[in-house]
């Protein structure tokens, strides 16, 4: 069984990755310092594609060249497309077309876009404004990565995962694309999004960590029949610049292989 490493963070969320990481950096060299991290990564012996069959990049992570140094591995690309969120939660406006398109030219096989949902009220809009966009994805050739996260935080989560269970299996029976990926938050009640499984244009479901530790999130995850990973903070967890090669080599090579187990639900 094989996951989705979520390796994606932009200029806004690079700090905390680095600071996790226990390294100083400045605003300008932020970008060079998380790359070579990823780097670190991705050349690990069990960062492959028997254990990791895609990852998501950020645009500065694509130009950087780590789309085929991914594919050295045996690991297909997805780019994050999106520009961040507003305060309701919707995708802030960013050129598609034009995001399309550099993914086409770099050889990335599909996009992803995170929402956050906070209210209740705004989960439909939500969705409605991913699926519009997800539709010009799959027309462009590409597999577009729906990511409507729900905080793990958050005083309603279950009744949110309610709702948001609701909306899709609404929404996504009427999508016109060709296929369609979910990435949503571990869910509080284990399967609870399982029947979407069933849904005609729904491929892959995975879930994000979304801040749980790598033991709490594997837990959560097989619990989850049909559910793969796509973790980030989770598949980083314990790894830090001071690290020896050999010492590295182990924390990650742990948690690549906590991560897989969990996957197989």
């Amino acid at each position: 069984m094989t996951f989705i490493a979520a390796m994606d963070h932009s200029g806004g969320s690079t700090g905390g990755v680095l600071q996790r990481y226990g390294v100083d950096y400045t605003e300008d060299n932020k970008m060079e310092l998380v790359h070579e991290m990823r780097l670190r990564m991705v050349h690990s012996s069990n960062f492959h594609g028997e254990n990791i069959d895609h990852a998501i990049l950020y645009k500065d992570t694509v130009e950087r060249g780590m789309v085929e140094e991914l594919r050295k591995k045996g690991i297909k690309a997805i780019l994050k497309v999106d520009s961040g969120c507003n305060s309701q939660g919707l995708l802030k406006e960013f050129d598609l077309d034009a995001m399309i398109a550099f993914a086409q030219e770099n050889k990335c096989v599909g996009t992803k876009m995170r929402s956050i949902i906070h209210n209740i009220d705004d989960i439909d809009i939500i969705i409605e404004q991913q699926l519009q966009l997800a539709k010009r994805i799959c027309d462009g050739g590409l597999v577009p990565i729906v990511e409507p996260e729900i905080p793990i935080d958050s005083p309603n989560k279950q009744i949110l995962e309610d709702q948001l269970l609701k909306s899709l299996t609404y929404q996504l029976h009427r999508f016109e694309g060709n296929q369609v990926w979910l990435k949503l938050t571990l869910p509080e009640i284990p399967n609870h999004y399982a029947t979407l499984h069933e849904v005609p244009c729904v491929t892959r479901i995975v879930g994000l960590s979304g801040g749980y530790s790598t033991e709490q999130a594997c837990l959560r995850l097989s619990l989850n029949r049909g559910m793969q990973a796509s973790f980030s903070r989770a598949l980083s967890e314990g790894l830090y610049h001071d690290d020896s090669n050999e010492y590295f080599e182990t924390a990650i090579s742990k948690n690549i292989s906590n991560i897989v187990e969990a996957s197989r639900g």
